[in-house]
């Protein structure tokens, strides 16, 4: 999800990003429309107070007027409590924002609020609205023009008001777009459930599991890709399948002509004792034939490993003690095997894993012969049990570079040695690994030894 390169931290960024400015936009409109109308609402508070003011200032001079001095109107104190005109309880007064004067045509002033300034305004004696760097002053003209009410607002209050409210408006937005983003993050995640289950259904399989993948519940988006990916995988299924059954057959078809000839080869050696170029001629095709007949097995083993054979048929971890033993058994009758199989019989019980004893016993036989076969001749195969599920091989003999140890699970990899082989034999047992969700470890040199080689088998347990 936090990769930036995912697809639903792209739609989760652009989604936030586009409601964020849409969100931003309307706010602006709405503040635009909000500003013009709180201008028209105080300027008509400005107009309604300087006519309401009138009448007030007409009767207020009548028993205060003066011809010399200017009269000043007192206000309440703010913060002073007042009764309400019912009598229902007290508000607190606040600050008076209006403020006005009443002048005569000739511009002196008559009388003010108390809160007003003691030098005129500005605006001119008409009919009107003026406004200057303070204050924002509407002029009315009574009694015929001989009076001039101005009353003035000022411009902070205008500008303080507007802020306010704006900042109103601004302060849940920005404290709703995180939840907006968490919002969103769900909702997508939620949509695209359907595309991760796809994406770890084939994550989940192995390079063998060609098997459909489940879309019943997949958007319409991803269904055609689903069957594409399907179709492929059933022409790829084919292919493998035949490719593997040929290979089967094949090698099951060579076995029995090469173990004609090869008998044919070793009577022909007991009948030329006396002629030493035919024998030598008969030896060497004895060899090619016994090496045909290790290729056809190896064959065998490698279209067994890729058709899935691996995990124990019940499903539960067996017993594989009694199959190390046979392999062990089965390897020391051979010449290369004889007397050099090291290992302690008392710790076969105890090895369990999940996993086929057929599959087991060809990855044993495969890396004991690579053993015997590259190993120190007058060295032995040492074979450890750790634990219940790790059984180790390994023998003396060169260090194997790290170049070549990169590779020595490819097929017809083989490396730099003297030794006779296919180079089958690791890669049959890697697949048959990968297949059980079982590991494959090489190292060389062998842990705590200058020399030598070891392979790990790390055998899954359900």
């Amino acid at each position: 999800m936090f990769s930036t390169k995912s697809l639903q931290f792209a739609l989760t960024k652009r989604l936030t990003v586009m409601i964020s400015l849409f969100w931003i936009a309307g706010s602006l409109l709405a503040d635009f429309t909000m500003y013009h109308e709180m201008q028209e609402v105080f300027d008509g508070s400005l107009v309604k107070s300087a006519y309401r003011y009138a009448p007030l200032i007409d009767d207020y001079l009548i028993h205060n007027g003066s011809d010399t001095q200017t009269v000043v109107v007192k206000s309440p104190d703010q913060g002073e409590n007042k009764t309400g005109d019912r009598g229902e309880g007290e508000d607190e007064i606040g600050e008076d924002y209006l403020m006005y004067q009443v002048r005569d045509p000739s511009g002196r002033i008559v009388l003010r609020s108390a809160n007003s300034t003691e030098a005129p305004y500005s605006a001119p004696l008409l009919e009107g609205f003026y406004s200057d760097d303070d204050f924002r002053i509407y002029s009315a003209v009574v009694n015929d023009g001989t009076r001039i009410i101005q009353v003035a607002e000022s411009l902070d209050h205008r500008h303080e008001a507007i802020v306010a409210s704006v900042s109103a408006q601004f302060l849940p937005i920005i404290l709703l777009i995180p939840a907006v983003i968490i919002g969103i993050i769900f909702a997508v995640r939620q949509g695209l459930h359907p595309v991760r289950r796809v994406r770890d259904d084939i994550e989940a399989r192995s390079e063998g599991n060609l098997s459909p993948i489940e879309q019943n519940d997949a958007p319409d988006e991803i269904h055609t890709m689903i069957s594409a990916v399907n179709r492929l995988m059933e022409k790829l299924d084919a292919a493998l399948r035949a490719e593997r059954t040929f290979t089967a057959h094949s090698a099951h078809e060579l076995r029995t002509p090469i173990a004609a000839a090869l008998a044919q080869t070793q009577r022909l050696l007991l009948e030329l004792p006396d002629n030493p170029q035919g024998l030598k001629r008969a030896q060497q095709t004895e060899e090619s034939l016994k090496r045909l007949s290790r290729l056809s097995e190896k064959l065998l083993q490698l279209a067994r490993a890729e058709a899935g054979v691996g995990l124990s048929p019940t499903g539960e971890n067996q017993n594989l003690g009694v199959t190390l033993s046979m392999v062990i058994d089965d390897l020391e009758r051979v010449s290369d095997g004889a007397g050099r199989i090291q290992c302690d019989p008392e710790q076969f019980d105890g090895l369990r894993a999940n996993i086929d004893v057929d599959a087991f016993a060809i990855c044993l036989r495969n890396l004991i012969e690579n053993a015997l076969k590259h190993g120190d001749d007058n060295s032995p195969v040492v074979i450890e049990i750790k634990g219940s599920n790790v059984i180790t091989v390994s023998n003396d003999g060169d260090v194997v570079a790290a170049d070549d140890m990169n590779g020595l699970t490819a097929r017809f990899k083989r490396a730099q040695t003297k030794a006779r082989g296919a180079g089958l034999g690791l890669s049959i047992v890697e697949t048959i690994m990968r297949n059980t969700g079982g590991k494959l470890t090489l190292q060389s040199p062998r842990p705590g030894k200058p020399d030598g080689f070891m392979a790990a088998l790390w055998l899954r347990q359900s």
